[in-house]
């Protein structure tokens, strides 16, 4: 049985062009670990857990985010130890919230036509990809 996160391709490694795919992935897997409550509540301990529960449970998750970043990036989050701190690091990067990204996205799903080269299921797929580029944006809901 395959586990969430091995190695088999159930996950792809974090580059600077497929943020938009990898980060639902990310969030699958720490909320399949219960590794996620650090990223939502940050620095706010869980009242649950003790100081040194809290600590593992930032540095379980920095492992597990970190194993899925590729090389080129890496070094950008090297020295990270807290997991909300690293999360909110990657959504700067990678979330590109401009006007002109937001303009150049939608002028593409605009002028999307499908095209008979390719099938029905990769020009759906092309669609998908530019709404979830807007949805990550927080521009598509």
């Amino acid at each position: 049985m395959a586990r969430i996160d091995d190695s088999s391709g159930a996950m792809i490694k974090l580059t600077s062009s497929n943020y938009s795919i990898w980060k639902p992935q990310m969030e699958d897997i720490l909320f399949f670990k219960d590794l996620y409550e650090p990223i939502e509540n940050g620095s706010e301990k869980a009242e649950d857990k003790t100081e040194k529960q809290w600590e593992v449970l930032h540095s379980k998750a920095v492992a597990i985010i970190r194993q899925w970043i590729g090389q080129s990036i890496f070094h950008h989050v090297a020295k990270d130890t807290r997991a909300d701190e690293l999360w909110h690091k990657l959504e700067s990067m990678y979330e590109r919230q401009s006007t002109q990204n937001k303009a150049s996205l939608i002028r593409r799903i605009v002028n999307l036509k499908y095209k008979d080269v390719h099938s029905v299921l990769e020009h759906l797929s092309d669609f998908q990809w530019l709404v979830n580029q807007l949805t990550t944006m927080k521009l598509a809901h």
